[in-house]
Order: structure tokens, then sequence, then C-alpha cells
């Protein structure tokens, strides 16, 4: 939800779904790592914290707009309606899969509606992760080291760029 008092913000509220629930408190663990070990999330969409809203306690993260003042649409929409992006895209594309390495930041749910294409000027644009930061499994421990770490990493994004190539076959990557 966009925050109601404030545009550059949005509001995220966890569903009753416990699963859901334990993914959300586990993203904002792993913001807090990401914080404390001094990361640039130039990349991504900042956590600000948490919030209590009216309909109960949810969190506040970055609102990504173009410009223009207009919400950034998603890769997906940008694939499947604006191929004279799809070279720019696939810049874009590489520029974040070599940010997260470099970073070594886990993404847990990668796929086309959880990255979206700012404008940030006519000639300024860049790929911004907005939702599935941290990593998804029970046992975390292999994290530590980062030659797993990094292997994890690029499995993930590997698989990510076949589904994607696989959702928009006009897609050379």
């Amino acid at each position: 939800y966009l925050h109601p008092e404030n545009n550059t913000i949005c509001v995220k509220l966890p569903t009753t779904h416990k699963k859901a629930r334990k993914r959300q408190a586990a993203e904002v663990a792993y913001y807090r790592k990401l914080y404390k070990n001094k990361v640039d999330l130039a990349y991504i969409a900042d956590y600000l914290g948490p919030c209590l809203t009216s309909l109960g306690s949810g969190h506040l993260y970055q609102y990504i707009k173009d410009n223009d003042g207009q919400t950034s649409k998603t890769l997906n929409h940008y694939l499947a309606n604006h191929p004279q992006k799809t070279e720019a895209l696939i810049t874009h594309l590489a520029k974040l899969g070599g940010y997260l390495l470099e970073n070594h930041i886990l993404i847990g749910d990668l796929h086309g509606n959880n990255i979206v294409f700012q404008h940030l000027s006519d000639n300024l644009t860049k790929l911004i992760i907005v939702d599935g930061i941290g990593d998804r499994v029970i046992f975390t421990a292999p994290n530590f080291f980062k030659s797993v770490k990094k292997r994890k990493i690029i499995r993930r994004w590997n698989r990510f760029i076949r589904r994607l190539q696989a959702d928009h076959p006009s897609l050379s990557l």
C-alpha cells in the first residue's frame, strides 16, 4: 500500500498466512544484517522500519517512482510491452547480477515482478529489486562461507535468467 501521508513510502502488511509472516520476519532480519555490514543498497528498495496501521502491524519500504512521479513498472512489464528497451534491460540485468555477486546479496524470490525499471532521467535508468530480499532456507549456516554464498547467488541468478527467457522467448540473454 502507498503510505497515506508520504508518497515515497509503501507499507507492506503481512497476510495472516503463517509462512508469509515468517518470510517477512526473515526479510527484515536480512536487511538488518545488510545494514550492519554496510552493504551498498543502490539496487534494492530500502527498508525503513516497522509501523502500526489500522490493519495491524506492517513494514515501511522505499516506494520506487520514475522522475515523472509515476510508479516504476516491473521488469516483466517492460519485457512484455516495450521490446525496444530489451537491449537496455539486458545491460541492466548484467549490472544487477554483478551487483548482487559483488555485494554478496541473496535474493530468495527473484523474478521479473519483484524488479522494477526506474527512470531517473531521460538518460539514466536502473533496475531495483523491491521484494524477496534474503535467503528462504531454514539452514543458513553455509552462507557464512563466501564461496558457498557466491555459488548460491550464481545458481539463483542463472535460474532467474532461464525463467525470464522461458517467459519471454524473444529475449536472448
